[in-house]
């Protein structure tokens, strides 16, 4: 029997049902108040509680597939998930190495940025709210520095930027909190795998709650795709001390995000020399409340990745993570790997039995930033 889907849903319903339909027939039975018949009815309680539980966590893995089968399941309390790595299309350093003109130029950028309220010197992440000029949109960003950043041997040193998407629904903070990013780029600089990074992490909904695939609508739809992928960037680089060049901008994504990850970097390589998508996927997902444009049109046309690495393959590196098992992010990446071919670099991890959850993709970060660090040429150690 599947872990997911309706049969297994129904069994645990029916049981769930059962039992407290058992619990409210037997109680009058054990109203005394000795000690045997206080046991039972705490006994009984506890099971119902325990089953309603359990019903909600079955129902909530059937929608988001945070386990994808009884495998995985099994896996993530006696051991991990087993996979294969595939390459697609040129080297990732060959495809990172493309000189492309940058999109636009940094301004003089200080020391430190300046402050947002409440916030010190000392503090490494940092939250503003940025208003865009190209998109009209003004959102949160949080800012992470490096250790070192504000040392006065550092003044001149410019960094790498690495632009972090969360899943739907999320917060920016989502990198820094649940997926702990920033002890993992620390731990990944202290073994020497990667250089020292700035993470940049936007909000990418607007208005708050709504999942707007970071896509640009027509009218008055808003311009998220231009938030994201002009207007942060440029905000960044007038305030912070990075590099501007394309082999020094990296993206990456979980879920949604991970679609965001491979949309920015796949749809603007003058921008970003790489991407890492883990449990993405390749063509936007609209929910039924939010339909931009129509999905013959020519703007959906133009976020379908397949047909452009198919097609005009852009020249950048792509780290990704998928499942067999995983329905949400394996059909379209599959769809990928075979489209995919020079000057495009795929590099992709796909486990046989995985799922769709923070844990999973937070485990995979020191192979994918010592990747970052190996072949993107402004990450390096």
């Amino acid at each position: 029997m599947s872990l997911t889907g309706p049969v297994f849903f129904a069994l645990v319903l029916v049981v769930t049902a059962a039992a407290f339909a058992a619990t409210v027939l037997l109680l009058p039975r054990v109203s005394a108040g000795r000690p045997r018949p206080v046991l039972a009815r705490v006994s009984m309680l506890l099971v119902v509680n325990l089953l309603v539980l359990f019903t909600a966590a079955v129902a909530l893995n059937d929608q988001f597939s945070f386990f994808a089968d009884w495998t995985d399941l099994r896996g993530t309390f006696f051991g991990g998930p087993v996979g294969v790595t595939a390459h697609a299309g040129a080297g990732a350093a060959q495809a990172a190495g493309v000189v492309i003109k940058p999109p636009s130029l940094a301004a003089t950028s200080p020391a430190l940025p300046g402050l947002p309220p409440g916030a010190s010197s000392t503090d490494r992440v940092l939250r503003y709210t940025v208003t865009g000029a190209a998109s009209g949109l003004s959102g949160t960003v949080l800012v992470t520095l490096p250790e070192g950043y504000t040392l006065p041997a550092n003044q001149s040193r410019r960094y790498p930027v690495l632009e972090t998407f969360s899943g739907y629904p999320g917060e920016p903070s989502e990198w820094i909190d649940s997926m702990n990013l920033g002890n993992a780029l620390d731990q990944a600089v202290a073994q020497h795998t990667l250089g020292p990074v700035i993470t940049i992490s936007p909000t990418t909904e607007f208005p708050p709650g709504v999942d707007t695939e970071c896509v640009d609508g027509p009218g008055g739809f808003p311009k998220v795709e231009t938030w994201l992928t002009q207007d942060v960037p440029n905000w960044v680089m007038r305030t912070l001390r990075v590099r501007t060049d394309r082999a020094s901008w990296a993206t990456i994504g979980l879920s949604t995000g991970g679609w965001c990850a491979a949309m920015a970097t796949m749809l603007h390589p003058g921008q970003y020399a790489a991407g890492i998508v883990m449990g993405g996927y390749y063509q936007p997902d609209f929910s039924s409340n939010y339909v931009p444009f129509r999905s013959n049109s020519a703007e959906a046309q133009r976020y379908n990745l397949v047909a452009l690495a198919r097609y005009r393959p852009p020249p950048v590196a792509l780290w990704l993570e998928t499942s067999h098992s995983d329905p949400v992010s394996y059909p379209s990446t599959a769809r990928l790997l075979a489209a995919a071919h020079a000057p495009l670099s795929i590099q992709a991890l796909v486990l046989a039995h995985a799922g769709h959850r923070t844990s999973l993709w937070s485990s995979e970060l020191p192979q994918v930033l010592t990747w970052l660090g190996r072949y993107i040429p402004g990450f390096a150690p």
